[in-house]
């Protein structure tokens, strides 16, 4: 533990309710679209897509493909598509999730989106080859496991991606913490997000962290940038 944040709080034994095969399947929609509203609302789209936007650079191509994983309900995915659909690219993503009812849910709220397809995976066991995708993104996903899954996860996503990557997810520290907490006892009704938005920010990991287990990965020329003053890190980095 050090003056900025605690130690994290991560047991593979007790997950967020959300990752729970007997929680209420109205539950977890509940928790997917308040993510869903959340990231309309606080930046979480935008943030994707400037970040699509910076690693494209100059890019010369006709069309993209994209791998996303740990989709969700795939809001992300469908706020990209429409921004390249402004744009006049075409693009195919495919949207990865281990969880079947997260993917039923991601797939209904997808029935107008034909460039977003799915596929069900354990993302330390993904079946892609190496430089299969243009990008591989990964949002609010990477806290769900241990560091040393994320090692592996971040390796399989460097050689699966042909052109860059980039990994947004959650920072620990104590003011995250703090104002995650006090919202969920005082403003959140949802009783699901009530419990996962804290422990969340317990699990998530600090720059630091992050840093550390890309370098054990062997990323290269890679960084990793906060956002959303304390809340949010992005790793990006290009082949």
């Amino acid at each position: 533990m050090n003056l900025l944040a605690p130690a994290r709080c991560f047991d593979p034994n007790s997950p967020e309710l959300l990752d729970r095969p007997e929680v209420d399947g109205a539950l977890v929609r509940e928790e997917l679209e308040l993510l869903e509203n959340a990231n309309s609302r606080f930046g979480g789209h935008r943030l994707a897509i400037e970040y699509v936007q910076k690693l494209l650079g100059n890019l010369q191509t006709s069309s993209l493909s994209i791998l996303d994983l740990g989709t969700g309900l795939a809001d992300v995915p469908r706020a990209i598509v429409a921004w390249l659909r402004n744009r006049k690219l075409a693009v195919s993503v495919t949207a990865v999730d281990c969880n079947p009812r997260i993917l039923a849910l991601a797939q209904e709220a997808c029935r107008d989106w034909p460039e977003i397809h799915f596929e069900q995976h354990d993302m330390r066991a993904l079946p892609y080859a190496a430089g299969s995708y243009d990008l591989v993104l990964c949002s609010l996903a990477l806290h769900h496991f241990d560091s040393a899954d994320v090692v592996q996860i971040l390796r399989r996503i460097q050689e699966i991606a042909r052109v860059a990557y980039t990994v947004n997810d959650l920072r620990r520290n104590w003011m995250a913490i703090w104002t995650t907490e006090i919202l969920a006892r005082t403003v959140i009704r949802s009783a699901i997000f009530r419990n996962d938005a804290p422990q969340s920010c317990r699990a998530a990991f600090t720059v630091d962290e992050l840093r550390g287990m890309a370098e054990q990965a062997g990323l290269r020329n890679f960084q990793i940038n906060r956002h959303h003053a304390v809340f949010r890190m992005v790793l990006e980095g290009r082949k």
